[in-house]
């Protein structure tokens, strides 16, 4: 039997940063790191409209959200992320194959 599946790898974070950083200062950081990474706001509905499966599916975009402080002292947060594992895991192999043949990558 085959059960039909979105191919998206989600993902709960807990970090521990080395020192104590507002969680405005993070959604800053991660939405400068790479054109990929989305920051969702911490709100219900985009989150349940943009930190999907279904809404990651079939796009390079790497959504995180649901960005907030933990109990266990003020370096700790948490974070929710997903990603097209296909598209990625195939982006991963062509980029690994062409610098192996000496292809240059420039964004």
């Amino acid at each position: 039997m085959r059960v039909g599946a979105l191919r998206c790898h989600s993902q709960a974070f807990t970090i521990k940063l080395k020192k104590d950083v507002s969680i405005p200062t993070v959604e800053e950081l991660l939405a400068a790191h790479n054109p990929w990474a989305k920051v969702v706001p911490n709100d219900r509905e985009i989150t349940m409209r943009e930190l999907t499966p279904a809404a990651v599916t079939g796009t390079l975009t790497t959504p995180v959200g649901r960005l907030r402080k933990l109990n266990m002292g003020p370096e700790f947060l948490s974070a929710f992320t997903g990603g097209d594992q296909l598209l990625w895991g195939a982006a991963e192999a062509a980029a690994s194959d062409a610098s192996s043949t000496g292809v240059i990558f420039i964004h």
